[in-house]
């Protein structure tokens, strides 16, 4: 009985310096159930999934793009861009004209990125992005690792600070975190987001104490605008709790235009927030989306508190 104790203390421990930021942050070969896509068309898409789901990305193009490629199955326009399921378009780079005509897009990163259920290849913007890596746990008891100290954390957190959080899941995550919020209230740990579950648009804009917004993820990250003036920031805070109540905006059918505030997606919140209040502009490759990775890699503008 001791010897499998020990065993399973053993196997504990190491679960959790395999899956502490540290280990996931060092040379990929040593990462424990990691394979690199380094081209998003190198994974095995499932055409059966629904498109924007990780299974089956959604890929962005202009209209002038999606004209090279014709009208492919399951395909979404929307003003002046489609929407293409990524299993559908890899079918259609096979062929040479479009495939040549595609090859900036294609042949980028494996930059899908994601937030709130939602993956997508923006190809409005071919800026690359650090690649998105795939992530395959050993064991259920990576999603229970947060790898980090939530609390000590929340002892670090300023008013206006960006929170953002990202999953271990057993089955995949795209790019490096899948959502974003700000602290409104750092004294009482109170954090302001927009989510919703699927299908439904609520609760959308709302708040939520760090404690449980924390708890939520794998791994926690916090980033400062940097040289922004408490008195900045209260205008920016004010700014997005005048928008508490708000639905939650799902881009394939609610639209992508990221000034509109009539609903928000997570990442769109809090980058038109910063836009409209300080005229600063948090989203990294400038395209029609904006992810909760655009945000921390504007670099820029932020410094990473928490990495």
């Amino acid at each position: 009985m001791r010897s499998l104790k020990a065993l399973a203390a053993s196997f504990l421990v190491l679960c959790v310096v395999l899956l502490s930021p540290d280990a996931l942050s060092k040379n990929k070969s040593q990462r424990p159930g990691q394979r690199q896509v380094n081209v998003w068309l190198d994974y095995d898409f499932d055409p059966r999934a629904p498109m924007g789901s990780p299974k089956n990305p959604a890929i962005v193009l202009t209209r002038e793009m999606a004209l090279v490629v014709g009208d492919l199955p399951g395909s979404r326009r929307q003003g002046n861009v489609v929407f293409v399921p990524a299993a559908e378009l890899k079918r259609a780079v096979n062929v040479p004209l479009a495939g040549a005509l595609l090859a900036p897009v294609v042949n980028q990163l494996s930059n899908i990125k994601s937030f709130d259920g939602f993956s997508a290849v923006d190809g409005t913007s071919l800026l690359k992005k650090a690649p998105s890596l795939l992530f395959e746990p050993q064991n259920a008891i990576g999603r229970r690792l947060t790898g980090s100290n939530p609390e000590q954390h929340g002892r670090l957190l300023r008013n206006g600070d960006i929170v953002f959080g990202s999953h271990l899941v057993n089955i995949m995550t795209w790019g490096r975190f899948n959502h974003v919020a700000m602290v409104t209230d750092a004294s009482r740990g109170v954090i302001i987001e927009s989510t919703a579950s699927v299908p439904s648009d609520r609760p959308g804009v709302r708040t939520i104490d760090w404690k449980s917004f924390a708890s939520n993820y794998m791994h926690v990250a916090v980033a400062r605008v940097r040289g922004a003036s408490p008195e900045q920031l209260a205008r920016v805070i004010r700014w997005v709790e005048e928008r508490k109540g708000k639905p939650y905006r799902w881009p394939i059918i609610m639209g992508l235009n990221t000034t509109d505030e009539s609903r928000f997606y997570c990442s769109q919140l809090v980058w038109l927030a910063f836009k409209q209040e300080l005229n600063i502009d948090l989203d990294y490759d400038k395209g029609m989306l904006i992810f909760p990775d655009d945000i921390y890699y504007s670099t820029q503008y932020v410094d990473h508190i928490v990495p």
